[in-house]
């Protein structure tokens, strides 16, 4: 090209450049795509971890609270606590996963709510509570397809009679549950 020809042609405006320039610099820059959480999913798995910690906790027999009326005795005993029916006896009532079935008065159960008087072993109130419980856990075995094992926690005071807790597993072995965990404290006695 000949030095006339270069002159023909006309300058860029400043204008004309810098359009240029901002044309180049965004075919140069990819596009920012911003990445967001998906709310929906992180909520579907916070719901399932919430009902699985309170399916867990609701179940586990270490959540006994302790009171004035209930005091555990201490063992050395390493297993863990069984997911088996809870059946509480305080010092002053007997309770069926967490319902009022009979009263205590002075430690033992009134002789008027025992099959055959103070020399009975059969709580009439809680032998109805166990077949219930038992009805209703053998219904819930054979709809899941497992097999029922009769498996009851017992929770009682450190300073029940004997007798008291056996009437108790009497009792519950008269309602078909006659596997028994006897739940304790883990360590030292007093």
């Amino acid at each position: 090209m000949t030095a006339a020809a270069a002159e023909k042609k006309p300058k860029a405006t400043m204008l004309q450049v810098n359009r240029e320039i901002r044309r180049k610099t965004r075919l140069r820059h990819e596009e920012h795509t911003p990445e967001e959480l998906n709310i929906v999913a992180m909520m579907d798995m916070m719901t399932i971890i919430l009902v699985f910690l309170l399916k867990s906790l609701a179940s586990s027999a270490a959540t006994i609270p302790q009171s004035d009326n209930l005091r555990l005795p201490h063992s050395l005993v390493q297993t863990a606590p069984s997911q088996a029916l809870q059946v509480l006896v305080s010092r002053v009532s007997i309770t069926v996963n967490g319902r009022f079935v009979a009263p205590l008065a002075n430690l033992q159960v009134d002789p008027s709510l025992k099959r055959g008087g103070a020399s009975g072993f059969l709580i009439n109130p809680l032998a109805e509570a166990m077949r219930n419980e038992y009805q209703r856990q053998r219904d819930l075995s054979q709809r899941a397809g497992v097999e029922f094992h009769g498996e009851v926690a017992i929770i009682a005071d450190l300073g029940l009679p004997t007798r008291t807790v056996y009437e108790v597993m009497y009792t519950c072995g008269q309602a078909n549950f006659s596997k028994f965990h006897l739940l304790v404290l883990k360590g030292r006695g007093r």
